[in-house]
């Protein structure tokens, strides 16, 4: 009774910040989800598959959390939370035997109002009930079905007729298809498939007769019995801090001091559109007491350019192409054509604050690398019999927490990272992340923050901060320092280099967020000097300087607007700077289903190397970061329309226009004009 009057008088007193919250239920689903992924793709310049998050976000915001029956696991699948909101929300649960209302998150300790708005669309608060059984649990599953289609308005060289026989040309149309179908319940059971054709790719023709150029299928048994995870088709293995096994997409740095723990999942269904980076087979982790016990094995084909000649009767593949496209008679020649098999497992258990567990995995290619030698992959394990076994652990202190992961490849080197995330105030926060990888561990299925290309022949030191030291106010930053002991890719000599982002965002409403960044980044790359035959190794550095500001004057509009400045040194000369400038408007009318979200950019770079990323928002499940370069504009607009509660259309034209040229791209790319346009379509039909 004194909880329930608490919890009305914090109803009644903050009544307009319940209005405040009402706008994030009314607001665009679509638009809530975009917004959480730019924050965490805003500080990477990677094309990184969000299809996952995007997944998880969208069936969370349709089938929310109930506070009173979740777990650490489920709740660590909205990422923006960090290990210590986690804790204190699950602690606050269990200590109040339950919440009366979503209002009781203002006294759950670690959250502000800014962490509240971000999580309540995807949480409510109900009684806790008899937990369905999976018969329930199959009765009353959803089914999502999304159908989308994209094609290119320009004609690129690939897509005219060939001079003559012997001259390559994209075997396929230019359009670009995608399909995609999940059967999910609440908790226990979910299928589904994936079916993509790429642009230049055949369709029911050629090298795909049976129509798609990629298929993907899953089906996933979760929390039954003693099962745990049970996943037969394609999926995913991550554990521990992605240093022994991970094989699902990874981030790198940024200002979120509270995320640089990788919180593995364990084995869980692989549904994106990556031809190449998942496992497919079965797996299962299934409960033991206090210990969850993994084990799975994978085998599936990907893309080899494989040699004529055979070694001791085995197949001499040359490379190992990862781009997923089969358009030209060279990328149809090496589609699937060397086996990949992988297996392992993971056992782990929790003992009060100390969660520890050990990995391994075994993989092998049907084939053996015969391609030039490079002295930069002198010491990297063969793909043959690759065995790494690690031991990975965590401990919370408090309001810290201490985690890391120690492996090993068998019969060469191995690596190690630690580190730690310290609540040292409720207004300041810091971490800290150390990492030694040698140059001769494995990178194959593994992800662990890392400056350069997998986790080998690399050293290095992260340290990061957050700090309110005002209402309103965030300052946050990381400074970080690394170095190889050998040569790296386009870096004939070891070398070092550093890092460093320091931002500030005020917030003094809901409705209005500035923020203001930069960064510094310091590295060594091969370079020729005064036309010198010789490369000699030396120091470069890129600059950015980015505000940006998102405002909503209505409940209906929301604007955003950024200008960045990037400017590029090196010691070779030929100094390069650019600029960004881009206007985003999303309407989305009270009483209409309709959703429009339009950008108009401005750049201006003198090359490549001053180019500048940044964030696009597309039609659902599908997202880029691409790069801003030369000069020109950029216009795009999305329409989303909601025909009822069960079918939604979007509709997306972008047009990219590039000043002083006569052309764009190369090769079999080549557009004639200065113009580059894409039209797309989706429809989504749930039920």
């Amino acid at each position: 009774m004194r909880k329930g009057i608490i919890v009305l008088l914090i109803s009644m007193g903050f009544s307009f910040t319940a209005s405040l919250w009402a706008q994030v239920y009314q607001a665009d689903p679509q638009g809530i989800i975009a917004n959480i992924l730019e924050e965490i793709a805003s500080s990477t310049e990677e094309e990184i598959d969000l299809d996952a998050l995007a997944e998880d976000l969208v069936f969370f915001l349709e089938n929310p959390i109930n506070l009173n029956n979740t777990t650490a696991d489920e709740l660590n699948r909205l990422v923006f939370l960090s290990d210590f909101q986690v804790m204190s929300l699950l602690d606050y649960v269990k200590n109040s035997s339950g919440m009366l209302s979503v209002f009781e998150l203002q006294m759950v300790f670690g959250f502000d109002f800014n962490d509240i708005q971000k999580l309540l669309p995807f949480v409510t608060v109900i009684p806790v009930d008899k937990k369905p059984d999976l018969a329930s649990g199959l009765r009353f599953g959803r089914n999502d079905l999304f159908v989308r289609a994209k094609t290119l308005l320009e004609t690129q060289r690939g897509y005219t007729q060939a001079p003559s026989p012997s001259v390559s040309r994209y075997a396929g149309n230019k359009m670009s298809l995608y399909t995609r179908y999940t059967f999910k319940t609440r908790r226990n059971f979910q299928a589904g498939f994936v079916a993509e054709k790429d642009a230049g790719e055949e369709f029911f023709a050629g090298s795909n007769p049976n129509g798609f150029d990629h298929y993907s299928f899953y089906a996933q048994l979760t929390d039954v019995g003693r099962i745990k995870s049970l996943v037969v088709g394609d999926f995913n293995a991550d554990f521990g801090q992605g240093l022994t096994l991970w094989s699902s997409t990874t981030f790198g740095k940024s200002s979120d001091v509270m995320g640089y723990r990788k919180r593995g999942r364990g084995i869980y269904r692989y549904s994106s559109t990556n031809e190449n980076q998942f496992l497919r087979g079965a797996g299962a982790t299934v409960r033991f007491g206090k210990f969850y016990i993994s084990a799975f094995g994978s085998y599936k084909n990907i893309d080899a350019n494989i040699s004529d000649s055979l070694i001791d009767g085995e197949i001499v593949f040359t490379s190992r192409p990862t781009s997923g496209l089969h358009r030209t008679p060279s990328e149809i020649r090496n589609k699937k054509t060397l086996g990949e098999m992988v297996v392992g497992g993971n056992i782990n258990t929790s003992l009060k604050n100390l969660r520890i567990g050990a990995t391994g995995s075994l993989v092998n290619l049907d084939g053996t690398y015969g391609g030039a030698p490079q002295l930069y992959k002198s010491f990297e394990p063969a793909l043959s019999n690759r065995v790494n076994v690690g031991v990975d652990a965590s401990y919370s202190l408090g309001n810290h927490m201490l985690y890391g992961e120690v492996a090993h490849t068998l019969n060469y080197g191995s690596a190690l990272i630690a580190g730690g995330t310290f609540r040292l105030h409720p207004l300041f926060n810091m971490a800290i992340l150390g990492r030694s990888y040698a140059k001769d561990y494995s990178s194959y299925y593994t992800a662990a923050l890392s400056e350069g290309t997998g986790n080998a022949n690399e050293k290095g030191l992260l340290s990061a901060f957050s700090f309110k030291p005002i209402k309103h106010w965030e300052i946050s930053g990381y400074a970080d320092f690394f170095s190889s002991t050998w040569f790296r890719y386009n870096v004939s000599s070891p070398s070092r280099g550093s890092e460093y982002l320091l931002q500030a965002t005020y917030s003094p409403r809901s409705s209005v967020s500035f923020n203001l960044r930069y960064r510094y980044k310091q590295k060594e790359k091969n370079t020729t000097v005064d036309s010198s035959q010789l490369r000699w190794v030396l120091p470069y550095n890129n600059q950015s300087l980015r505000l940006h500001c998102a405002y909503s004057p209505t409940r209906t509009i929301e604007l955003k607007s950024r200008i960045e400045f990037s400017w590029y040194e090196a010691e070779e000369g030929n100094p390069e700077k650019g600029l960004l400038i881009y206007q985003d408007v999303s309407y989305r009318p009270a009483k209409i289903p309709l959703t429009l979200t339009a950008r108009f950019a401005i750049y201006d770079t003198d090359g490549w190397n001053s180019r500048i990323y940044a964030y696009e928002n597309d039609v659902l499940y599908s997202f880029s970061i691409p790069a801003y370069y030369s000069q020109g504009t950029r216009f795009y607009i999305i329409g989303k329309y909601s025909i009822n509660r069960n079918i939604d259309i979007w509709v997306r034209y972008a047009q990219s226009y590039f000043a002083n040229t006569t052309k764009i791209g190369s090769g079999l790319d080549e557009i004639q004009g200065p113009t580059r346009s894409d039209l797309r379509a989706q429809i989504r039909i749930r039920f």
